[in-house]
């Protein structure tokens, strides 16, 4: 960390002193807009036109030409023109040397007494990329401080080493007032256009080792090669022109980069959470060196874009400040919905951007009219393609929450009682809606939450649903983000819904069957409990006091929701055994011992009681018998009733003696159970009833039907 800040402090006082080298006239030096030669007052409003040379009182003279007033000498395409204008400013700078400089202009001479250079004279041109350099290298050197382990924290630092270097030569002599020491100047041009490289170096370095180390020593080697041998071609101008030395090379390795970034972009396609920081990496790239390459590649071609480079420049610091959300891991989640929608603004400018260069370099156009048909081709091709795009990139693989809706009928209506079957529809929920990598139960009792950058996303559990997380949607192939969140919160609001609206019908119900239960009880109770006491041995009496049992089993269907099965089984065999005893026909009882305490709804066992009674009341009546077994067995998925005797057996299809509906209500309540009858006859004659019930649709607390 002590190393990092003397170094930003050393390039910034370095940067500033050099900058400060140069006398001033108190004249700002341009090309005014017919490309001549112009000097305007830094404090004030004077403008002196035709600028032709600047003259010292020994009558020495040296010339001002439009060839000395281009920003840098990199915008002389041909070294020819690069050595004249070095030539140019030496002879410049012994003049701001004198006691007393005069400058030529068409109305006569302005004479000035040059002085040291003011602060406030250096201007935007060169505080805005010297500031934005020093930023970017903090930004480089705070990583590698942070990640002194890490290969590719030390190139990103030479990045940023190489980047501060150069945009604070370019400050120095693109903010200039008319030159710079001579003698320095073009060992700093060739220095800046090794920075450059450095550049790209690092970060092609940063793309080779990060996220996933691609291995390899080869594309090393020849990255640095090739930009070794350029800034030697570049120093000893061996070569004839710029292009060749320095803008084709970096406009290579620049595309080897991008080169670079696919091959990283496979090697992470199965960790989203990668993929996630190689999409920011990619867009900080793309933005800085979109422009930039195109400026190159036109320059590489002879066509050299005269742009201001101190402002144009800084446009690559994006790499660097862009970075920092990344390195302190600021929701990554976040990118998945809105980075493809930053990548089509960001072309959409450098469409314009572009074509507007290629109209300007190409065709005989005015900068109007080059301007007005880019952005006439941008509006009427470009922005119709990305609305299009967009729709489709929005619209994604995942189903809308419309489509969600019968899964969430199907929870909200399926039965309580039944919590594995009701968890398993809700994890077909979340199946459907984000097909997870990984879905398992958890504990969650907050909102939707977003874990792991995007890595997992916590359902929260209401009622007898458990909570969930979700890992990696789509299969592993992203991570969640924001738009995921707020899916699940409304998939989770409508599920909470339908289940509330589910409870408080069932409840409205359960208290309108009380109050039924409780008129029946006393009224009809009262009436059928005083016909048996006014009559005690009479038929009327038999009558009423069987109604009652019918009237309490009703009501016990009706009022309670649960029954323990032990005690209902207990029931019926004191009732079956009592009943067949009482006829004179030995019973037998067998029934498997059920869980202690499980409850099965009370109308499934008072309907199973009637259709015991109706079955005991066949063999009692019409069958002859001697002998009766009822055996009862009970397994996860269902309960079987079988009731067999040794009588007469059917004869025929079942039926009830004297045109009854014995058998016929025996159908119909199995029927209404879910579940499945039959009568035959077995080798030894006799009739045997079996009865099989599903119970896991009649637990306790089922929805009421």
């Amino acid at each position: 960390m002590a190393l990092a800040s003397i170094l930003i402090v050393a390039f910034a006082l370095l940067a500033l002193w050099r900058a400060m080298l140069e006398p001033s006239l108190g004249w700002r030096f341009s090309l005014d807009e017919g490309g001549r030669p112009q000097a305007t007052q830094v404090r004030g409003e004077a403008v002196l036109t035709g600028v032709r040379a600047l003259i010292a009182d020994d009558g020495l003279r040296a010339p001002i030409s439009p060839l000395a007033l281009v920003e840098s000498a990199g915008q002389h395409n041909d070294y020819s023109d690069h050595r004249i204008f070095f030539d140019e400013h030496r002879a410049l700078w012994q003049i701001l040397h004198q006691t007393r400089v005069g400058i030529e202009h068409d109305r006569g001479v302005e004479w000035a007494q040059p002085q040291g250079k003011d602060l406030l004279e250096l201007g935007l041109r060169f505080w805005y990329p010297w500031l934005v350099s020093l930023l970017a290298l903090s930004v480089g050197l705070m990583v590698w401080a942070h990640r002194p382990d890490d290969p590719a924290a030390w190139w990103y630092a030479a990045a940023a080493l190489g980047y501060a270097s150069g945009m604070l030569c370019t400050a120095g002599w693109g903010s200039r007032l008319l030159t710079q020491d001579p003698w320095l100047w073009p060992a700093l041009h060739v220095f800046s256009h090794a920075g450059s490289f450095l550049v790209v170096i690092g970060l092609s370095m940063v793309l080779w080792r990060h996220p996933r180390p691609l291995g390899g020593a080869l594309y090393p080697t020849v990255l640095l090669l090739v930009c070794g041998l350029s800034v030697l071609a570049d120093a000893l101008h061996g070569l004839p022109t710029i292009a060749l030395t320095f803008r084709i090379p970096l406009v290579a390795v620049t595309a080897a980069m991008a080169l670079v970034f696919v091959a990283q972009w496979r090697a992470c396609r199965h960790d989203p959470l990668l993929r996630g920081q190689l999409k920011w990496l990619g867009l900080l790239l793309f933005a800085s060196f979109s422009v930039v390459f195109v400026a190159y590649a036109m320059g590489a071609m002879g066509h050299v874009i005269t742009l201001p480079q101190n402002f144009g420049l800084t446009i690559i610091a994006l790499v660097f400040l862009g970075l920092v959300p990344l390195v302190g891991r600021i929701g990554l989640f976040r990118l998945e919905r809105w980075w493809a929608l930053a990548w089509l603004w960001f072309l959409g400018g450098l469409l314009v951007v572009v074509l507007d260069v290629l109209l300007l370099t190409l065709l005989p156009l005015s900068n109007e009219n080059a301007l007005m048909l880019a952005l006439a081709i941008g509006g009427w091709l470009y922005f119709p393609l990305r609305q299009a795009l967009w729709a489709r990139l929005t619209r994604g693989s995942l189903p809308e929450t419309r489509d969600l809706l019968p899964d969430v009928v199907q929870i909200a209506t399926v039965s309580q009682a039944d919590p594995a079957r009701l968890n398993e529809l809700w994890r077909q929920l979340w199946e459907h809606m984000f097909a997870p990598q990984q879905l398992q139960p958890t504990v969650h009792d907050g909102a939707v939450a977003i874990d792991g950058q995007g890595q997992s996303l916590r359902i929260p559990g209401w009622g007898r649903l458990q909570s969930l997380q979700l890992s990696l949607p789509e299969r592993g192939r992203r991570l969640f983000n924001r738009r995921d969140a707020q899916r699940a919160e409304e998939i989770l609001r409508l599920v909470r819904h339908g289940l509330q609206s589910q409870e408080s019908y069932e409840r409205g119900v359960r208290e309108e069957r009380l109050r039924i239960a409780a008129d029946l009880h006393d009224d009809l109770g009262a009436k059928l409990l005083a016909i048996a006491h006014t009559q005690p041995s009479g038929p009327a009496a038999t009558l009423a006091r069987q109604a009652m049992d019918e009237m309490r089993l009703s009501l016990r269907d009706m009022a309670s929701d649960g029954v323990v099965l032990a005690d209902a089984l207990a029931d019926w065999r004191a009732e079956t055994v009592s009943r067949l005893s009482a006829a004179g026909i030995a019973a037998q009882w067998l029934a498997d011992e059920p869980p202690a305490g499980e409850l099965v709804a009370a109308r499934p066992i008072g309907q199973l009681t009637r259709v015991l009674r109706e079955a005991v009341s066949n063999v009692i009546r019409h069958s002859g018998a001697r002998h009766c077994q009822v055996c009862v067995r009970r397994t996860p998925q269902q309960l079987r009733l079988t009731v067999t005797d040794d009588g007469c057996g059917l004869g025929g299809e079942p039926r009830s003696s004297a045109g009854g509906h014995g058998l016929p209500n025996i159908e119909r309540r199995v029927r209404k159970l879910g579940g499945d009858h039959r009568f035959h006859t077995p080798p030894g004659g006799g009739t045997t009833l079996t009865v099989e019930v599903p119970l896991a649709l009649h637990r306790a607390g089922a929805a009421i039907r």
